[in-house]
């Protein structure tokens, strides 16, 4: 299953990763996501090429950037396990069903560690998010305790998420959403994550 460039980003001139991922058990489960929820299909291919955007503009090497386009596709897998009534919900979710969404990052790590060279991807999919002062879920790990990918997918995702309307709110523009990066940049998110991906968005602008 590879990044495809179908579902283009709201960032424009950003590069679509060529990869596959290999594992017909994860392609089924991201398949039925995606008929689960066609909203995040679009959103998990988004975030796929803002990771490996993002990996570009800190220097990372090409596989790293792979790798980082991987957990960008794969990062919500979890939600597979959370009925559609609650993933296409149309009004605000009460807080049973926050509860269940909360749960997605450790559904998703069962999934992918259970499959042999995914290790890494999982822990990034476990802690994506996490925040940067420990008020994050599931286990509210804080600062270096969070892998790198998954500081990088947290500004990706968080970014998406608020451009993204909602049937119940509408989309933030992009000037608001980056207000709102800088504003947890440090506390929410990663600062030096935060600064690159400013350094992206100028650099295609």
């Amino acid at each position: 299953m590879a990044a495809v460039s179908r579902h283009e980003p709201r960032l424009p001139g950003l590069v679509t990763p060529t990869f596959e991922i290999e594992d017909r058990v994860i392609n089924a489960l991201m398949h039925v996501l995606y008929e689960k929820s066609p909203r995040e299909e679009g959103h998990s291919r988004r975030v796929s090429q803002i990771c490996f955007a993002i990996g570009e503009q800190l220097g990372l090497e090409h596989a790293e950037k792979i790798q980082l386009a991987k957990v960008g596709l794969l990062h919500d897998i979890g939600k597979i396990s959370i009925p559609s009534e609650i993933l296409n919900k149309a009004e605000p979710l009460l807080p049973r069903e926050w509860k269940e969404i909360h749960e997605h990052p450790v559904n998703g790590h069962r999934f992918l560690s259970a499959v042999v060279g995914m290790a890494e991807i999982a822990e990034a999919t476990l802690a994506h998010h996490e925040r940067m002062d420990g008020t994050g879920y599931p286990y509210g790990r804080r600062g270096e305790q969070i892998p790198l990918m998954a500081r990088i997918v947290a500004v990706a995702d968080a970014y998406d998420a608020m451009v993204s309307p909602r049937p119940y709110r509408y989309a933030y523009s992009h000037c608001q959403a980056m207000q709102e990066l800088m504003r947890g940049a440090g506390r929410q998110f990663d600062a030096k994550v935060v600064q690159a991906f400013c350094g992206l968005v100028s650099n295609i602008a």
